[in-house]
């Protein structure tokens, strides 16, 4: 690939040789942050996707058949770039970005950015690197100045090298349980080693237990592949540029130079981008963080906020589902989760409780403050998303990850929207199944969950040396937790999401702790009324940490 470098110099363009990946593959590199993001072009050399887009929204006003629209912007030389964006933003007709999908590739990220990628996004598919199939033990700690922070306090030095500690203490105990955890689990469950089927479940069981040391972010580095949109990607990049997270506001602006670079470079190198014009000038979108920012200054001053904040204690907590009660109204959803974004340690039924005993009139302040600066182009994030059913669900980040896949599913994890990272630790952690629930394994569980609380002492200590330190940016704390930390999650579906997640997420194939959060989400949602009964799966679906068969089943 040739590197040629863009007119801001911290971004350098490299093109693929067709002869090699058969596609053109247009790369950005980024040397602030090393992240790499790509898209794949079609041979034609042609804006393919705005020229199909266009071609769609012109059956609004054409009589034409598709081969005729074809001919038409053809013969009539369109530039259906252009048009599309005159659509999109004079008229406001959204529905043309959508018509123009694009593929993009983005690597060497942090793992954190996944969730906030996925939990961000419900139009698209996707596939990221898999923390159950692949191995980590690679991984190399970075120190803060590879990360971008930079200070010139004394305290400085000690601060980065307790930084490493922290990811290599981590590390050193995924790869102590990713050696010992075979042998371990070949003796309790019977892995014949001459089976291939034995073997490779065993690999991905270990990988299943042993990941709950991998940290959230930082030195755990991922890469994902995700289409969409147009329209999607314009409104991912608003929101990433709205980041308090610096490395994401970049990750914004580098996928905006990939979709949308200055129209005279693009022609110098012989790039033709597919949709510029739906991308190109897009702003960081403040309005969500605009409307927290003024309900917290409302909730202190007028309310007694303070008095329902729950002080906790890390600790063990076992993984659970609860729904909550349909007499719970959609608006209180709503408000619960931004209210939560602000709080993260309120218990749910008790902020719940408080929303519905609010005066009439504070109900309706709290909901124009919300809710009442969005528009067709400054939309509502995931946190408004509410459906009939809501779970939550308390589970460690290894669940969360797979769960929050569900993308029609309303998804809101607090810990990932939150700014406030006072109580980051007290949701606590949970464990894999298979140590907590096989008696075979009592002494294995109790030397692995002495390993993870043995890194949370090293975590506490880091987090009160660098509470008063201004510099240090603390949402790189969330990126130090470990995969075994509790990631609190709502998720909002229709009987039709919770039948499809419910029966794909409760095969053996999946890691032992999201079956059983399936399993128990389709058993609340057939007792939540009679007609609901039959989403209820039956006893024998019920997955057992125990049972031989399901640890070597990978279907």
């Amino acid at each position: 690939m040739s590197k040629i470098v863009y007119p801001q110099k911290h971004f350098t363009f490299s093109m693929s040789n067709p002869d090699e990946t058969d596609l053109v593959l247009v790369s950005v590199t980024d040397s602030r942050t090393g992240f790499v993001v790509r898209t794949a072009l079609p041979n034609s050399g042609k804006q393919t996707a705005s020229i199909m887009a266009f071609a769609g929204a012109r059956f609004s006003r054409s009589d034409l058949t598709a081969q005729g629209l074809f001919e038409e912007i053809k013969q009539a030389g369109t530039n259906a770039n252009e048009k599309l964006a005159n659509i999109f933003k004079n008229y406001g007709h959204a529905s043309v970005a959508d018509m123009a999908q694009l593929f993009g590739y983005i690597e060497n990220v942090p793992d954190l950015y996944t969730s906030i990628f996925f939990g961000e996004s419900s139009v698209g598919g996707g596939q990221h690197r898999s923390t159950r199939y692949q191995d980590f033990r690679s991984c190399i700690p970075m120190d803060l100045k590879e990360i971008g922070v930079i200070s010139r306090k004394k305290v400085y030095d000690e601060i980065d090298t307790d930084f490493q500690n922290l990811q290599n203490d981590l590390l050193s105990k995924y790869s102590k349980w990713a050696d010992k955890l075979p042998d371990i689990y070949s003796k309790v469950y019977q892995i014949d080693k001459d089976r291939r089927g034995d073997t490779t479940a065993l690999t991905a069981r270990v990988f299943d237990t042993a990941r709950y040391f991998l940290p959230t972010g930082v030195c755990n580095k991922t890469s994902f592949a995700y289409i969409t949109s147009a329209r999607e990607w314009a409104r991912l990049i608003s929101v990433f540029k709205s980041s308090d997270d610096t490395n994401l506001v970049y990750l914004g602006e580098q996928l905006e130079v990939l979709y949308a670079p200055l129209s005279d470079f693009a022609e110098k190198i012989g790039y033709v981008a597919e949709a510029p014009d739906l991308i190109r000038y897009t702003s960081s979108d403040e309005t969500i963080g605009e409307n927290l920012k003024e309900l917290k200054k409302y909730l202190e001053e007028n309310t007694n906020i303070s008095n329902i904040q729950d002080s906790k204690y890390l600790d063990y907590q076992p993984i659970s589902v609860m729904l909550i009660d349909q007499s719970v109204t959609a608006g209180t959803k709503v408000m619960m989760q931004n209210i939560l974004t602000l709080y993260p340690n309120i218990e749910v039924l008790r902020l719940i409780d408080w929303l519905q005993q609010l005066e009439k009139d504070q109900k309706k302040i709290i909901s124009r403050i919300v809710l009442g600066k969005f528009t067709h182009h400054k939309q509502m994030g995931n946190q408004f998303k509410v459906n009939t059913h809501s779970y939550v669900l308390t589970c460690s980040n290894s669940e969360m990850r797979d769960l929050n896949r569900h993308r029609a599913w309303g998804r809101f994890c607090p810990i990932i929207a939150t700014q406030n990272y006072e109580h980051l630790l007290d949701s606590g952690y949970a464990l894999p199944l298979y140590l907590t629930d096989n008696l075979a394994l009592v002494d294995i569980r109790e030397e692995f969950e002495a390993d993870l609380v043995d890194y949370y002492k090293l975590l506490q200590r880091f987090i009160e040396k660098i509470q008063k330190e201004i510099w240090f940016p603390k949402h790189l704390l969330v990126q130090l937790l470990p995969f075994g930390h509790v990631f609190t999650v709502f998720m909002h579906g229709s009987p039709k999401e919770i039948s499809y997640l419910s029966q794909i997420r409760v095969r053996p194939g999946g890691h032992i702790n999201y079956r059983i959060l399936a399993h128990k989400m389709a058993e609340l949602a057939g007792k939540s009324e009679p007609f609901l009964v039959g989403l209820d799966l039956s006893d024998d679906m019920r997955p057992n940490p125990s049972s031989r068969d399901e640890f070597v089943d990978r279907s």
